[in-house]
């Protein structure tokens, strides 16, 4: 596994420990590398997500293959940025790597700031990943080697830092068009090594993971789950064997084993039922993902009219014309962000503020499994809005579940690579791609459409204040299209079977422990709208004690889309040989100011201050 995240100190020893030690429990070398230029190792990064990410790591799968101890046969995984290597790695076509399981991972360098629709992904990037990031860079190793190499390599890193423009302001100058994420795309279409790609319906990357894995040209499996951005045999909603999965994948690959990992689909899916609940869901098998423009898949339809959603071949009456003011507030309701631990939050709220249209209670269940979309019509009075779609499941008693949504800014209408502002007052047809997702509104729920201006804080709105006007007739309505269909039950002829975790050895860290928290308000006379999440983590490790604390509060209020902001901080604490360190790295958001903070004391006296304004 190749990541910046400082192989000394929580990511073996806290999140990835229980699944190294699985490896290593089953005759694996388990080889956590520091990314070039972070932790231990010598270097410096001055943009992230360039080819010198798979280059690097394909360089040392191939030193690996040349050790006495190894077979010569090597395998990589990882989450996120660790899935990013590995997919990075294996383009490069090394000889030795003969097996990856990339999880929750991105392949196109924009992705790592912006949605499909061209929005900055403020939550998890600008305000948690980011700051981390932030407070990494300026980290030293916690572990001490001999030599001393450690403090030539961070003081060294320390004195490049401040002439550097840090990562967020290269991220929200780079709109997703721009040439600077051009070399940042993984070249995924010359893979030729075996992979286990993980997927997770609360995940910001299910569609990249989708995208990834229909272009690989090899032996592959896919788990598409209900996970938020964590290990499948950890998820809070179904935990699975994932850990015996990926030995067996290894086990296939590196050791020939004939274990059948390839006589299962090629696609597993998690079906959710009761309304999107956390325990409630099928698991089964497909042959291939559905979506919209493929004509072998039943597709359901829903027209936007006056009396709620109908099917476009029964709306036959008035038009729909109706004016929306942005909210940029809306979201925070039905925002369920991934670090943190509760059931899926009612959608209520924020439903009564955006134009909302719903079927009658359903008589019989309704599928969606696949890449849905919807069709809108709006003339705006500004030229670059955010139009935001959410799918809900309501139940009986009126609550609503964020069941899929999709969103796109008008300036990338026609894509990313297209940008141009809207004509204000013109109208104009966006097509918005939904959330892939696989979910059963079953009998006696109700399925709304809600459309509006902002997903906050998960997005940043655009900054204009302004409104869209909504239009739909029998002739050309607004239309949600997904694939799937009117079932008679949910008894499903496509279930598959998963084992739950091996309690061999423990599933969650041992190591490490902690708290997380989220938290939404509402200020009654203002209208601002705060969204807080804060997390800590203490982890023990061979050579000291490793805390870390951060908190990321984001506000916006009601009546004007350019308030968005944020302000993050992030804390981590060591102890080793040399001392007690402490690195404090802070940031404040918004549309028209970005300033950064970074500090790093030993035993309370400041070694490095450094702060960078824009």
């Amino acid at each position: 596994m190749y990541v910046p995240y400082h192989q000394d100190d929580g990511i073996t020893y806290g999140a990835y420990d229980p699944l190294n030690r699985y490896l290593a429990k089953h005759g694996y070398e388990v080889v956590v590398a520091d990314m070039a230029g972070t932790g231990a190792s010598t270097g410096f990064i001055g943009e992230p997500f360039t080819r010198r990410e798979g280059t690097e790591p394909a360089e040392i799968v191939q030193w690996l293959a040349d050790q006495p101890w190894t077979t010569g046969r090597i395998g990589m995984f990882g989450k996120s940025y660790g899935g990013i290597t590995a997919l990075d790695a294996a383009g490069q076509q090394p000889d030795a790597l003969e097996a990856i399981v990339p999880i929750h991972t991105p392949y196109q360098g924009f992705r790592n700031a912006y949605t499909y629709g061209g929005l900055f992904e403020f939550l998890t990037i600008g305000m948690d990943w980011l700051t981390l990031m932030q407070a990494l860079d300026a980290k030293p190793s916690s572990r001490l080697d001999d030599e001393g190499q450690w403090k030539d390599s961070w003081l060294g890193r320390l004195e490049r830092m401040s002439d550097r423009e840090p990562w967020l302001f290269q991220f929200m100058e780079n709109n997703p068009e721009e040439s600077y994420w051009e070399d940042k795309n993984i070249p995924v279409d010359n893979i030729e090594t075996p992979t286990l790609a993980v997927g997770g319906w609360r995940d910001p990357y299910t569609e990249d993971t989708l995208q990834y894995f229909e272009a690989i040209d090899a032996p592959k499996r896919l788990l598409l789950g209900p996970w938020r951005h964590q290990m499948p045999h950890r998820g809070r909603e179904s935990a699975i064997d994932f850990r015996k999965q990926v030995v067996e994948w290894f086990d296939h690959f590196l050791k020939d084993k004939d274990n059948g990992v390839l006589a299962s689909p090629e696609i597993q899916v998690w079906t959710e039922l009761d309304g999107g609940g956390t325990n409630a869901g099928q698991w089964r098998g497909f042959s291939q993902w559905p979506t919209v423009d493929d004509s072998l898949s039943e597709t359901v339809a829903f027209a936007v009219t006056p009396d709620g959603l109908e099917s476009p071949d029964t709306y036959h009456g008035d038009e729909v014309n109706t004016t929306y003011e942005f909210d940029p507030t809306v979201g925070i309701s039905s925002a369920d962000p991934y670090g943190v631990t509760f059931e899926p939050p009612a959608t209520n709220d924020d439903d009564a503020r955006t134009l909302t249209f719903e079927t009658d209670r359903l008589d019989n269940p309704v599928e969606l499994t696949g890449t849905g979309e919807v069709t809108v019509r709006v003339q705006s009075t500004v030229a670059d809005p955010t139009v935001v779609v959410r799918v809900v499941d309501v139940d009986p008693d009126g609550q609503g579940t964020l069941v899929t949504t999709g969103a796109v800014r008008g300036r990338y209408r026609d894509g990313l690579d297209s940008p141009a502002d809207m004509e204000p007052g013109k109208e104009h047809e966006l097509t918005i791609p939904l959330e892939p997702k696989s979910h059963i509104f079953e009998e006696g729920h109700q399925i709304r459409v809600a459309i509006g201006s902002s997903f906050f804080p998960v997005w940043l709105p655009t900054p204009e204040r302004g409104s869209f006007t909504l239009r739909s007739d029998p002739e050309n309505p607004t239309v949600v299209r997904f694939p799937g269909r009117a079932r008679k039950d949910v008894t499903f002829d496509d279930p598959i079977e998963m084992d739950q975790p091996d309690d061999v050895l423990p599933t969650s860290p041992t190591r490490a422990a902690g708290e997380s928290s989220w938290e939404t308000s509402r200020e009654r006379v203002e209208g601002e709208a705060r969204a807080t999440k804060a997390h800590d983590i203490q982890v023990s490790l061979p050579h000291g004690a490793l805390s870390r604390e951060s908190t990321h509060e984001a506000s916006v209020k009601v009546d004007d889309p350019a308030s968005a902001s944020a302000r993050n901080e992030m804390r981590i604490e060591f102890t080793n040989d040399l001392g007690d360190f402490e690195v404090v790295a802070s940031n404040y958001i918004s549309h028209s100011l970005c300033r950064l903070n970074t500090t790093v004391k030993l035993d309370g006296e400041t070694v490095y201050e450094e702060s960078w304004t824009k």
